[in-house]
């Protein structure tokens, strides 16, 4: 029996948050794309909010590497002398928005080839946003705003951050909108909490005799004070992401989760796209056996059903 109308199987992806942990979802779509399988749906927090939009325009897999390795690998706004102080970030937003405008333009949700939806979190009201409408590269820039690291967007009244804080990988929305199978691509994570626990024993449990240091002039203190600034902000979004996906996962149920094991990437280590892009493909390429069966059966069970 060929495939109808009927036995047509949708599948949801939902590609998490974690910075340049998140460049990993260039992998899984390569992997997706070979096995000839397009999402019906992308929702997308953090760096999965970008990917995510560029990909459901219809922006070539290709191409939107070489965009984001452009931008991410060769582009110095994370550098230490591009922090500003005084302000509600420590990375200005044009900085941020110029590398943006590159994967959107100007277009909208309307534009999207596929349905799409951008997660953000609202600081006033504390609750997670859903924006499916509007220019993209505002809600991207919503969805990514790490806090304290990239600064708060106003969009449609609120103020708004990374969603990922709540929901670091979107996978409920896709349930509730009826995805036959949902995918959903979680990151994981370790680097800022082995820099933090190094920072604690060189700190608080050194004997005195090893207390001394090098001295280190006013600009290279500057550095690294904050550096471990950034580092107790990352870990404290590492925390709070790792407990809200487990209460997002337990809710949604997704069918397949893929879990590119990017411990040693830092979330600001764009420079190692590389290694992130290889870490998406082998981690797909274990659940993709288990996701062809899935589609498989959904498609007999559609068949099934509409010949009662």
């Amino acid at each position: 029996m060929g495939k109808t109308k009927n036995d047509k199987v949708t599948i949801g992806l939902a590609l998490g948050s974690g910075g340049a942990k998140g460049l990993a979802h260039f992998g899984v779509l390569k992997v997706l794309e070979k096995n000839g399988i397009k999402p019906d749906m992308i929702t997308g927090s953090s760096m999965g909010a970008v990917i995510g939009a560029a990909y459901a325009l219809g922006m070539p897999l290709k191409k939107l590497e070489e965009k984001a390795y452009k931008f991410f690998s060769s582009n110095h706004i994370f550098k230490v002398r591009n922090f500003h102080f005084f302000h509600e970030s420590l990375i200005r937003a044009g900085d941020i928005r110029k590398g943006f405008y590159d994967f959107v333009g100007d277009h909208t949700f309307e534009d999207c080839k596929i349905p799409f939806m951008a997660l953000g979190l609202d600081l006033e009201s504390g609750r997670e946003v859903r924006i499916t409408s509007g220019k993209l590269i505002d809600a991207i820039e919503a969805a990514s705003a790490i806090p304290g690291i990239f600064p708060p967007v106003f969009f449609d009244g609120k103020y708004l951050v990374d969603g990922g804080l709540v929901n670091p990988t979107p996978v409920d929305y896709l349930r509730e909108e009826k995805m036959d199978i949902i995918i959903g691509i979680h990151t994981t994570n370790l680097t800022s909490k082995q820099f933090i626990s190094a920072m604690v024993w060189d700190k608080f449990y050194k004997k005195p005799g090893e207390l001394k240091k090098k001295k280190h002039g006013m600009l290279e203190q500057a550095k690294l004070n904050m550096t471990l600034m950034v580092h107790i902000l990352l870990r404290t979004i590492e925390i709070a992401r790792k407990l809200n996906a487990k209460v997002a996962f337990l809710t949604a149920h997704p069918d397949i989760v893929v879990q590119p094991y990017t411990m040693d990437i830092g979330m600001l280590e764009f420079e190692r796209m590389g290694e992130a892009v290889k870490y998406g493909e082998e981690a797909m390429e274990r659940e993709m056996p288990k996701l062809l069966k899935m589609i498989e059966d959904r498609r007999k069970d559609k068949q099934e059903r509409a010949s009662e």
